[in-house]
């Protein structure tokens, strides 16, 4: 009895925390923009801890790829990102989605491929021109009356690149806790490079804290303004994976989408009978959006599902997709088919490092008023 009541005592404490981060984040972390700290690595960083994340990108390359992709699409229906990313025309069509997009895969491959430990290293190039590039969007956005890039955004765009794969990770039968550990850390130590103070960074001081923060976040930003999608974000999610068409042709608009709404836990996208967060239960007059799939959409959800769910837990069959997603990787850096075929080869080549290693200039485009 008395273990029971630690407990639920503890969860109360752990819920008042959470509902106080999101409190914070939501009111101040939307006044605030850059941190403006230093580029060195903070005082709490933990370099074994940090390597180990690091590590564990070649062991879960798959699903981690996965889980970034519906993070990409979630934040795509947070209002005040979307109006950053059409005032800089970054991604609203097409062909200028497939560069943003192939460039966002090289910055965070260089995060997770290149030594932290030195400093003249590609992760620390790659780190300084995003950050700058994020300057330059906020200035621009500003100007064209959309408002800076505060912390709430930063926050919120960092949980689009871990936040399904970790609270998500049971869902696939993945219980390590080691991997969760690492991850959160590693992402911290990113947030607070890329100018997000400790207070907004959505990953706290050990797995227990990111947690708490994670999932408040995924249930109570993610989950409704998934819930009520507009044109633009439907605009920009199609723009997004027609560009990434180009390196994997199993990408599909409205089963992705599907894919991102489910991980949200979004009511009507529920596709197992564990699709449902703790106190919801299966409701007979909520309709399916399955139904509204076609048929090849259907295939590509089951066909997803099925491997994630039951077969990934295998080392065999996680090799297999890793493997797969190493050779989709390898095109498109060295011959990007039909990137090339549609765009042109000056277009489809996509880098972020100069040949010498500095860090390539990325142009942006003001939307015309």
């Amino acid at each position: 009895m008395h273990a029971h009541t630690t407990e639920v005592n503890n969860k109360s404490v752990n819920d008042a925390q959470a509902e106080e981060y999101l409190d914070n984040l939501l009111k101040n972390g939307s006044q605030e923009g850059d941190s403006g700290a230093e580029l060195e690595l903070p005082s709490w960083y933990d370099e074994q801890l940090f390597k180990r994340g690091q590590k564990y990108f070649s062991k879960y390359r798959f699903v981690m790829t996965s889980g970034m992709l519906a993070g990409l699409i979630a934040v795509l229906a947070i209002p005040s990102i979307l109006r950053v990313l059409i005032c800089t025309r970054q991604s609203s069509n097409c062909l200028t989605a497939y560069r943003r997009y192939v460039r966002t895969i090289l910055h965070t491959q260089a995060w997770y491929f290149h030594p932290i430990e030195d400093r003249s290293s590609k992760f620390w190039t790659s780190i300084a021109a995003v950050r700058k590039a994020h300057s330059r969007s906020s200035k621009m956005s500003t100007r064209c009356g959309a408002g800076q890039i505060t912390q709430k955004d930063l926050a919120i765009t960092q949980f689009g690149f871990i936040g399904f794969i970790t609270v998500g990770a049971h869902r696939i039968q993945l219980y390590d806790e080691d991997f969760l550990e690492a991850t959160s850390h590693m992402w911290r130590v990113l947030g607070y490079l890329l100018g997000i103070k400790d207070e907004y960074n959505v990953c706290g001081k050990n797995w227990a804290e990111s947690k708490q923060r994670l999932e408040i976040v995924m249930r109570k930003v993610f989950r409704p303004a998934l819930s009520d999608t507009n044109n633009d974000f439907y605009r920009m999610t199609e723009a997004l994976i027609h560009g990434l068409w180009h390196i994997n042709t199993m990408f599909s608009v409205n089963a992705n989408i599907y894919f991102t709404k489910r991980l949200a836990y979004v009511k009507g996208y529920e596709y197992y009978s564990f699709d449902y967060l703790p106190g919801e239960k299966f409701d007979p007059l909520q309709k399916s959006y399955y139904n509204d799939l076609n048929l090849w959409d259907r295939f590509i959800v089951n066909y997803g599902l099925f491997i994630v769910t039951y077969l990934h837990k295998y080392s065999l069959i996680r090799w297999y997709f890793n493997f797969r997603v190493l050779l989709v990787d390898f095109f498109m850096y060295y011959l990007p088919c039909f990137a090339i075929w549609n765009f042109g080869i000056k277009t489809a080549y996509v880098r972020i490092f100069k040949s010498g290693g500095q860090a390539q200039e990325i142009q942006l485009n003001l939307k015309e008023e």
